[in-house]
């Protein structure tokens, strides 16, 4: 099996071994997961920001470049958020935080699973989600949709306490966590939206060029073949474009049209919703991950 393959295949068992467990890992878990194929760290925080992308939250993981704003930078917020902000903070306002020195005999009683007490700290870190959200800003993501995903992060944290050390820091770590998935699911997205763009566009040069030199509309098969790509993928392309048609009712010898790329539809697909999508950039990993490795050579535990 050469590297890619392999690598490809470990970065499905991870995912899947994180599905198993919540959508949740943690960063030691990943490394040990990789520890006979001797990872770089860049390596590895590919791996991470991999799993970040499939709304795995990687426990331990800070991802660089992860704060939007900028320490002592002051966000800038739509009229719409900042309304969203005044309304939120208002209703967290009739909450009583818990003081500073309630929170280590909360941490214990939450890891013991007290309601009581669960809920006590979901209610004095709700205000702290807001904070780390604002300095989380992005310019495509709604500062509330931000929010929300930080409150679930929290909630599912707290599930998780088992001890009462460090309780504070691994709150916030998870919260900062689960908005950085987001953001990363959300990135990812963008890409797979400029691939098929350029799949798009592709397909139509190829087109317009054989049309040109053979002087006559081409096939599907004469098409898969200048492309060399099998003719479900390009049925895949043209689907992309606009074109209502299904794999099994394409002849190869049949001529056809595909739309142009300004043509293309909107689509409400998302990475976390389409298998495919995901593991196409799996695939798209596994490529970064092996990059510099000569197949010939790589041999995993040596």
């Amino acid at each position: 099996m050469d590297g890619r393959m392999e690598f490809r295949e470990k970065l499905s068992g991870v995912l899947a071994a994180a599905f198993e467990q919540g959508m949740r890992i943690t960063m030691d878990e990943v490394e040990k997961y990789f520890e006979e194929d001797h990872l770089s760290e860049e390596q590895i925080e590919l791996v991470c920001d991999y799993l970040l992308s499939q709304k795995v939250v990687v426990s331990g993981y800070e991802k660089k470049g992860g704060t939007v704003t900028a320490a002592g930078e002051e966000p800038v917020f739509t009229e719409e958020e900042k309304e969203y902000l005044r309304e939120y903070e208002r209703d967290l306002a009739v909450l009583r935080r818990a003081e500073k020195e309630e929170l280590p005999g909360l941490f214990a009683r939450a890891a013991k699973k007290e309601e009581a007490a669960k809920q006590r700290l979901t209610e004095s870190y709700l205000p702290v989600v807001v904070e780390i959200a604002k300095t989380q800003r992005h310019p495509e993501i709604f500062l509330g949709d931000i929010i929300q995903e930080g409150n679930l992060s929290l909630i599912t944290a707290i599930e998780m306490l088992d001890t009462a050390d460090h309780g504070d820091e691994f709150l916030r770590r998870e919260i900062l966590q689960g908005i950085q998935a987001l953001q990363e699911t959300l990135e990812e997205e963008k890409k797979r939206d400029h691939r098929m763009v350029e799949k798009v566009s592709e397909l139509d040069e190829s087109i317009t060029k054989l049309t040109e030199e053979m002087g006559r509309k081409i096939t599907i098969e004469e098409l898969s073949m200048f492309m060399d790509l099998p003719v479900d993928e390009i049925v895949s392309v043209m689907q992309l474009a606009g074109e209502d048609v299904e794999v099994g009712e394409v002849d190869p010898d049949e001529i056809f049209h595909v739309a142009g790329k300004d043509e293309i539809k909107e689509t409400d697909q998302t990475v976390e919703d389409s298998r495919e999508n995901a593991q196409k950039m799996l695939e798209n990993y596994a490529e970064k991950l092996t990059d510099g490795f000569d197949d010939m050579e790589y041999r995993p535990g040596e």
